[in-house]
């Protein structure tokens, strides 16, 4: 509670400052897909893995970018539009759905009820930016108890190329287009403080340079209504390199730690990070745990090739100091165009159960047993755990006012759901179910900096049956100079 007043009190405080730059960059799926398009066809060097990015991070990119033909200078046009849009002082935020739909979220879907309405401001200087976002919501996907709420609010500032954060901010880990294992953004924020690089440039010493450019993010927030463990805290941090312009490789870590009834003394918590708590003792065992990696080979540089090959495992427990029952994803992706039409492929497969096996273990915990989420939604790969889950989908510009993207999903979902009896976990699939989807978006840019995203989905069931339908959502900025008049 403290944490949300501060932060009214010191966003409403900085609305009133001058605007200079802009700071963080929050989940967006058309900004990533023309940050990795960018990439693939060796305009820019940049990790697009790690969630919120820099705004100075993406300008630094594009200040460096190596442009060969109209076509990839529209992607760039693309990128500053987006960032353009993401900071306007103020706006008004419109969205709507048909009906709820029940498929693994994707990335950058913020909107967590049928019905949204929201205000959003900003401002920035050199050394701070700060966002204030009011949501009021009707018929919510995911149930928080509250009507209206500060989801993609923050404050922050820049101290010696770091940026530290408050706020309550979606997270992404990961190279995957449909999910992370480890962290995503398919439940609702967390409340936290965040801290992470402005910038991801490359040591000078010529001890360290081999690293390549690197970015890290620490969090620490706490879970919001977590009833097995009242005030749970959320723990992680994670770091990535490209030691070769075309490979970058990640490590990531997640903690679920202290709240009611647990030490949270310095040395309960100095215990977990060592990894020193894997007990089957609930007074030795600190936390629950979950660690990984993950990798992006990018062929570009290589073999003159758009095209990445990635991956990510990730472990509920350790053994010999590694990651043990594990879980997997892996993936493809290829960036080109038709005719100056910018286009991306992808296919991807994850799977959430244990070692291949659905044991209940994956995203559950003996001691902290509402498990891996929050509000029953989870915290990592949208699917929740023990599934299994295959993609296939793309990206295509038509014009600088049109663009398509879309995907389909093969999912199998909870398939330990009799493990858990009555005290189901996974609220977002609560049942065994296979799952197969279209899920389309067009968006159509009244502005260029004002998108207009029509979706619809079709959906088959074995518990739900045969579903379908549509949402529309847009953002207007409050400035006039923006409409042109």
């Amino acid at each position: 509670m403290f944490l949300k007043k501060s932060l009214y009190a010191a966003i409403l405080v900085t609305m009133s400052l001058p605007v200079f730059a802009q700071g963080l960059v929050l989940n967006d799926q058309n900004l990533r897909t023309d940050l990795n398009w960018l990439n693939q066809q060796g305009v820019i060097q940049l990790s697009t893995s790690t969630w919120p990015m820099s705004g100075d991070e993406i300008q630094r990119a594009l200040s460096q970018a190596k442009i060969l033909n109209t076509t990839q200078q529209k992607v760039i046009n693309s990128v500053q539009n987006a960032l353009k849009a993401d900071a306007q002082t103020a706006k008004i935020g419109l969205f709507a759905e048909s009906d709820q739909k029940n498929i693994p979220q994707n990335f950058g879907d913020n909107h967590k009820a049928q019905y949204v309405g929201s205000l959003e401001l900003n401002a920035s200087g050199e050394h701070w930016d700060a966002k204030l976002r009011i949501n009021a919501e009707k018929d919510p996907l995911i149930d928080n108890g509250q009507d209206v709420n500060v989801e993609g609010s923050y404050i922050a500032g820049k101290l010696w190329n770091q940026w530290l954060v408050a706020g309550q901010i979606p997270t992404y880990w990961g190279p995957g287009h449909d999910g992370s294992l480890i962290r995503g953004d398919a439940s609702r924020p967390v409340y936290g403080f965040t801290a992470q690089r402005a910038e991801q440039k490359a040591f000078e010493s010529k001890w360290l340079s081999w690293i390549g450019p690197w970015q890290y993010q620490a969090f620490a927030g706490q879970l919001d209504d977590y009833k097995a463990i009242l005030d749970a805290k959320l723990l992680g941090f994670r770091l990535t390199a490209q030691p070769l312009p075309y490979l970058e490789i990640g490590a990531s870590r997640i903690l679920q730690w202290g709240g009611e009834g647990r030490s949270e003394s310095l040395n309960s918590l100095w215990n977990a990070i060592k990894g020193n708590d894997n007990f089957e003792n609930g007074a030795e065992d600190k936390s629950n745990q979950i660690a990984g990696f993950d990798g992006r080979l990018n062929l570009q540089p290589l073999l003159e090739v758009p095209v990445s090959l990635y991956g990510q495992y990730v472990g509920e427990d350790e053994a010999g100091l590694l990651p043990s029952k594990k879980m997997y994803l892996a993936g493809v992706d290829y960036s080109s165009s038709f005719k100056t039409m910018p286009y991306q492929l992808y296919a991807e497969w994850a799977d959430t159960r244990t070692n291949g096996d659905a044991k209940g273990i994956s995203y559950n915990h003996y001691i902290y047993t509402d498990g891996y989420y929050q509000h029953g939604f989870p915290l990592g790969h949208a699917m929740g755990g023990d599934g299994q889950m295959v993609s296939v989908g793309g990206d295509i510009r038509f014009d600088v006012m049109n663009r398509l993207n879309g995907r389909i999903i093969y999912a199998k979902v909870n398939e330990s759901a009799d493990h858990f009896g009555d005290h189901q976990i996974n609220l977002a699939f609560p049942e065994k179910d296979k799952i197969k989807a279209l899920d389309l978006t067009w968006t159509h840019y009244v502005k260029p900096t004002i998108p207009l995203k029509i979706n619809g989905w079709v959906s088959d069931s074995d518990k739900r049956g045969n579903d379908a339908g549509a949402s529309i959502g847009v953002e207007i900025p409050l400035e006039k100079g923006l409409w042109g008049y």
